[in-house]
């Protein structure tokens, strides 16, 4: 009917909406602000094609059952940006994550980018530099202790070295001070012109791998949290879609650096 027509059609434009992403913040130098342009961009064609296809399976799903699926109504009214994010981390949607560890993913991928950026330069990358980046980018603080955090979720994220006799330029910090530096963990087949590069499309993927040990460790306490019901409750892990609808995930403790 007509009017299932314009209502397909109204959601597919609505699914195809591009994710409003955070502005770059002034001050940055030319070529940082180039790089962190790349990046949105990439994240807009992932958009499109992750949300190209749920589009289209939204479809076949609406002409085979003839009904349009509830949790499609419920939905309509938040952004297709937030809707789909969590497509993007190959884990099941109800797997949602502590505002805590979202705000740690969120420094990891701000951390990996402006690594990414040093690390292919060929230049070093002190702790100094990619705080000052990472607080820029955020608006928040951010710490030593989040490094070490970082670590703990992802222990072969990054080489954390203290070291000493790196140029300054005038930062205020002596070249014979000891200097934390972080060095990304790459393979030995990701080179270019036969040195190490930290590409995008590597980037992406440490981003999902962040997000999967996060989720994991969400998982240790929900499990525990099942074990410990009247009566006790296992839910085999590959069939574990959503937490249990009385385990506050918000309550799971901080990551320890």
């Amino acid at each position: 009917p007509q009017e299932d027509l314009a209502r397909l059609q109204g959601r597919l434009q609505r699914l195809n909406e591009m994710p409003q992403l955070p502005p770059i913040p002034a001050g940055l130098s030319p070529h940082l602000r180039s790089r962190l342009e790349r990046i949105r961009q990439l994240e807009l064609r992932i958009h499109e094609r992750k949300v190209g296809s749920e589009a289209t399976l939204g479809v076949q799903a609406e002409r085979d059952t003839g009904a349009t699926p509830p949790a499609a109504e419920a939905s309509e009214k938040v952004p297709a940006y937030q809707r789909f994010h969590a497509l993007a981390q190959d884990l099941p949607l109800g797997l949602t994550l502590p505002y805590k560890f979202k705000v740690l993913a969120e420094m990891f991928r701000s951390v990996d980018t402006i690594a990414g950026m040093l690390f292919n330069r060929a230049e070093t990358i002190t702790f100094a530099k990619v705080k000052q980046g990472v607080q820029d980018m955020m608006r928040k603080q951010f710490e030593e202790r989040h490094v070490g955090q970082i670590k703990a979720v992802y222990p072969t994220s990054y080489h954390l070295r203290q070291e000493k006799n790196i140029p300054t330029f005038g930062s205020g910090v002596k070249k014979s001070d000891y200097q934390l530096t972080l060095e990304p963990v790459l393979g030995d087949e990701e080179k270019v012109n036969g040195r190490p590069h930290l590409s995008a499309s590597r980037l992406l993927q440490r981003r999902k791998e962040f997000h999967r040990n996060l989720v994991n460790i969400v998982k240790q306490h929900h499990k525990a949290f099942l074990a410990a019901l009247n009566p006790p409750m296992v839910v085999p892990e590959e069939k574990l879609m959503r937490w249990h609808p009385r385990f506050n995930v918000d309550a799971v403790p901080d990551v320890i650096p």
